[in-house]
């Protein structure tokens, strides 16, 4: 495992010389970069392109950001060449370099390397090592196993070698290498002049034991720490204590790699955040709506989910505008058939064109998002932005942003509130699955904000035309048995395509559908346990927060009862309706102290009985403790012990059933009572009674609460309602 730590001032020789020595490249280099591998006396770095793709774009990002002079031998190769063929090359150009014999050359692969550090520190490394070349050592011989004995011993460090990256004096590679016998590859070439004493004497091979130079991870990721000093990110060899600069994510840590990648090469650290961010961003600011680029969006709806109502009304709010967009839905669902062709009705007008597959056309998701794909390109989108039912856009600009920020496929971090479950993976184990990467819950906690290249990403995403439309890159949604998103990550990885998350700013929230029930009627009533901010977002009464701080005095509109906003009209709404729909109301006769009372129902009977015990404790009991002094359960902000309230009902008056309530005590040591619906609106009279103090409350306000003390002090009554019906939520707490 790769850990991550930030140092002190006091790190050590070699991250302190690593500082200078960038000061003295940036002024002898000026951070450019020559691909032609013009010659002089500095550090010149040969590589081969093979696959040109993002990891050779970050290959030449790292050069080029310490001012490493690079030439690419393959350039030109309209195919991959074989390892013989570039062996070939490889001789041919340090042929040509050998009429500077002194001149230092560093070879390695592109596409799964990263420069940490300027040239500058290459050479302080080879010259130190006493070598005329130097060769990057692995903890593994191959490709021939059978020449492991072969090998020198040693007393510490890695054994055996790697022809992946090697360093040394133009003239001494290019003798190695024309007086070599013939062999198929750079790796049995350089294997077999090292294991011999005399050739390994002659062109004075060493290998870099400790990886004071070249760091090869296969086998050696719990080897290394990524550390800060200060604004620099660099990678600690742990077990050596050595500070590499080449590192090589060989074998299959190219993935560990990318993660690394996403900090090393000045690309984030702890005081700037995220340097290369910034890297081919583009900007939409100075676009007219006719200029923007014209997109595909592809909204799936594949599972029963809750609070679709809120997850369609945030695409109405995207800031980019429908004119410049074609819309393509699938909605596998039954229970939301209504509301989402609803949506494309009432907003289809406005894109461009619209496609809607139905429930009962019975298109499975693999070949729906496949569709999408085609939709786009059909429709000469210039990108496609994927969004399921579980990805809440709270942020209007996403899209914008994602444009901006011009990378193949992005994706904008979304969390389930208040846990660390992501629409993203930072690693992935052998087989495929979830595996935590070491900055996983600083990103997802947003300690750490930026871009950062992720081997998973679902939910929601943008991919740009170029990725689409090329057939050897376009993403598919189809892989063997695996789930769609499953499929598409793997695909990517398989063909080398960086997908990038990004949280530089709050873009939104995912909610867990896992276990919604649609048996019910308003089935979000049920969700506080599963999606708690959603829940609150749409019922909590805006007003709650203030109203339980300190520093706010409550009404009392009676002695010792007091007023506060709980709910809003919607909860109120839903909860008759929900109890209503129901339809079994008590005459109290299971209770003698409400006999021939009004008409009521517990909350369990319905299936709220857990539901409103952890209101009651999450919600009321707060302002149960600033409202009764010394009535205190808490230690601290612990609350030690919750309210107890077995009794919850709803109660319904009406003048032909049962209009009033006669004077009584409650059972509790408090009681709330919960208006829900409006006073000379809904019904005429009605209210509650305090006998003792002959204060009436008369005008009710829906979703408020009354909290008065039950016992002794507070004989009320229910005043007769006259018309219509009123609706009230009761609690007995702690009897």
């Amino acid at each position: 495992m790769v850990l991550t730590r930030t140092v002190s001032a006091g790190v050590g020789l070699l991250v302190l010389l690593t500082l200078v020595w960038e000061a003295v490249t940036a002024q002898d280099n000026g951070g450019t970069q020559d691909n032609g591998g013009t010659q002089d006396k500095g550090l010149l770095v040969l590589t081969m392109r093979r696959k040109a793709g993002d990891s050779y774009k970050r290959f030449l990002r790292s050069t080029s950001i310490f001012g490493y002079k690079v030439k690419v031998l393959d350039v030109g190769e309209k195919e991959e060449l074989d390892e013989k063929k570039h062996l070939e090359l490889l001789k041919k150009e340090f042929k040509a370099l050998s009429q500077d014999k002194e001149k230092i050359v560093l070879f390695t692969e592109s596409g799964d390397v990263v420069f940490s550090a300027p040239p500058v520190r290459v050479i302080e490394e080879f010259e130190s090592s006493a070598a005329d070349i130097l060769v990057s050592a692995d903890g593994f011989c191959w490709p021939d196993q059978t020449l492991e004995s072969s090998f020198p011993r040693v007393e510490r460090g890695k054994r055996f070698l790697n022809s992946g990256g090697f360093v040394g004096r133009a003239g001494t590679i290019h003798r190695m290498l024309s007086e070599a016998p013939e062999e198929t590859s750079l790796q049995l070439l350089i294997t077999h002049m090292y294991v011999k004493d005399t050739t390994r004497d002659k062109y004075n091979l060493k290998l870099d034991h400790l990886s004071t130079l070249f760091q090869n991870l296969n086998g050696a990721t719990g080897d290394v720490e990524l550390r800060f000093a200060g604004k620099e990110a660099y990678l600690q060899n742990t077990l050596y204590n050595t500070v590499p600069v080449v590192v090589r994510g060989n074998g299959h840590t190219d993935l560990v790699l990318n993660t690394l990648g996403s900090y090393l090469a000045r690309s984030w650290n702890p005081e700037d955040g995220c340097r290369s961010c910034w890297d081919e961003m583009i900007s939409l600011d100075e676009k007219k709506e006719e200029e923007l680029p014209r997109l595909t969006m592809g909204v799936f709806v594949e599972k029963a989910t809750p609070f679709l109502e809120e997850f369609l009304d945030k695409i109405d709010n995207l800031l980019y505008p429908s004119s410049r967009m074609d819309l393509f839905v699938h909605n596998a669902v039954e229970y939301h058939e209504e509301m989402v062709s609803g949506w494309v009705k009432a907003v289809g007008e406005t894109f461009i064109s619209v496609k809607y597959i139905k429930h009962d056309e019975n298109i499975k998701e693999w070949h729906a998002r496949n569709a999408a794909i085609d939709y786009c390109l059909e429709h000469e989108c210039q990108y496609l932005f994927v969004i399921d039912s579980e990805a809440q856009l709270d942020n209007p600009f996403t899209l914008k942003l994602l444009i901006e920020q011009n990378r193949e496929i992005v994706a904008p971090m979304m969390i389930r509130p208040y846990k660390a479950w992501s629409n993203f993976w930072g690693a992935i184990t052998n087989d495929g699955f979830y595996a935590r990467s070491m900055d996983y819950m600083e990103i997802v906690q947003s300690q750490r904000r930026g871009l950062w290249n992720v081997p998973y990403i679902s939910s929601c995403y943008l991919m740009q035309r170029s990725l689409l439309d090329n057939d050897k890159k376009r993403p598919s949604f189809i892989k063997n048995l695996l789930d769609p998103d499953m499929a598409l990550c793997e695909n990517l990885r398989e063909k080398g395509i960086f997908m990038y998350v990004s949280n530089r700013v709050d873009f939104g929230h995912l909610v867990n559908a896992d276990k919604f029930e649609t048996r019910r009627l308003n089935n979000e009533l049920w969700q506080l346990f599963d999606n708690r901010w959603d829940w609150e977002q749409r019922y909590l009464h805006p007003n709650y927060t203030h109203a339980v701080s300190e520093n706010t005095t409550n009404e009392m509109p009676c002695p010792d009862v007091y007023w506060f906003p709980l709910f809003k009209e919607r909860y109120t709404k839903e909860m008759i309706e929900t109890f209503e729909d129901y339809g079994i109301w008590s005459d109290g006769s299971n209770n003698p102290r409400y006999k021939d009372g009004p008409p009521q129902t517990e909350l369990h009977s319905v299936g709220l009985g857990a539901v409103w015990q952890e209101i009651m404790t999450k919600l009321v009991a707060p302002m149960a403790k600033k409202i009764f002094t010394g009535y205190d359960r808490y230690v601290g902000f612990i609350l030690k012990k919750p309210p107890r309230a077995i009794m919850n009902f709803m109660v319904r008056y009406k003048p032909d059933e049962q209009p009033f309530l006669r004077p009584h005590h409650d059972t509790s040591t408090y009681t709330i009572n919960v208006a829900l619906n409006k006073p000379g609106v809904d019904y005429q009279g009605g209210g509650c009674r305090f006998v003792r103090y002959n204060c009436s409350i008369t005008n009710s306000r829906v979703g408020w609460v009354l909290m008065h003390p039950g016992r002794l002090t507070h004989l009320h009554e229910g005043l007769r309602v006259t018309q219509g019906t009123r609706y009230i939520i009761v609690s007995f707490v702690d009897p």
